[in-house]
C-alpha cells in the first residue's frame, strides 16, 4: 500500500486558482545494499551477493552498449538512452549557411530512461493507493519572482546550450510538477524567451 497527499500549488502567476495535486509519500529512498537484501529476502535462491554481483554487471554492460551507440531495453523494466550536448560556450545558433560547427566539444549530460509499458500496467493494477488524512497541505510559494525564474532558466541555457526539467526544478526551489506547468505556462507566451525542444524525457528548454 502507497500513500498519497494532496498539496495546493503555489499560485506562480497570481491567477487565483488554487490547483491541488496528489502527492506519493514516500518512506526514503533504498540503497543498492538494502535492495540486494530485499531481493534475497523476495526470493531466496538469490544471494544478496549474486543480486550485488548481477547489478554491478549491468551497470557496465548499459555503459559498454551506450557507448557502442545503442539504446537497451529491459522487458518489463524500460529503455535507457544517451542524453548529450554541447561543453562549450559557443552559441547554438549556426552563423552562416558555409558554418560546419566545427571544433565543438560535446559529451553525456545524462541517462534518459523510459519506462516499460509493461511495468507501468503492473503498477497500476497492483498499487493501492491510500490517502493521508489531513486538509490539503499548501507548499510554500518559490521565493522567486517569474521574471526571476525565467532570467535563472537563462542563465543555465547560455552556459549549458539548454536547461532540463530537473535543473529547472532545481534553481528555482519547485517541485518537478511545478517546473513542469511553470515552464508550459511560460512557453505558451508569444514573447516567452525560451522554448521547448523534443518530447517526453528527451525534452528540454532553449532559447527562442
Amino acid at each position: 500500500m502507497a500513500n498519497y497527499k494532496l498539496q495546493e500549488m503555489p499560485n506562480l502567476n497570481n491567477s487565483g486558482k488554487r490547483i491541488v495535486y496528489p502527492k506519493v509519500e514516500t518512506h526514503r529512498t533504498l540503497s543498492t545494499d538494502e535492495v540486494c537484501e530485499k531481493m534475497h529476502a523476495y526470493n531466496p535462491a538469490y544471494s544478496s551477493s549474486l543480486v550485488r554481483t548481477v547489478l554491478d554487471d549491468l551497470s557496465n554492460f548499459l555503459v559498454h552498449m551506450m557507448d557502442m551507440g545503442y539504446n537497451v531495453k529491459l522487458d518489463g523494466l524500460g529503455t535507457f538512452s544517451l542524453s548529450i550536448g554541447f561543453t562549450d560556450n559557443k552559441p547554438n545558433e549556426m552563423q552562416g549557411d558555409d558554418d560546419k560547427m566545427l571544433y565543438r566539444k560535446v559529451a553525456v549530460k545524462d541517462v534518459n530512461y523510459k519506462v516499460d509499458a509493461e511495468l507501468l500496467e503492473k503498477l497500476k493494477r497492483k498499487v493501492d493507493l491510500r490517502r493521508i488524512e489531513g486538509e490539503v497541505q499548501k507548499i510554500s510559494k518559490t521565493a522567486y519572482s517569474e521574471e526571476e525564474r525565467i532570467q535563472r532558466a537563462i542563465n543555465i541555457i547560455e552556459k549549458k546550450g539548454f536547461i532540463t526539467l530537473a535543473d529547472y526544478a532545481y534553481t528555482n526551489g519547485l517541485s518537478r510538477s511545478m517546473a513542469s506547468r511553470d515552464l508550459k505556462k511560460i512557453c505558451e507566451k508569444e514573447d516567452s524567451p525560451i522554448k521547448s525542444s523534443g518530447n517526453g524525457s528527451h525534452k528540454i528548454w532553449v532559447k527562442s
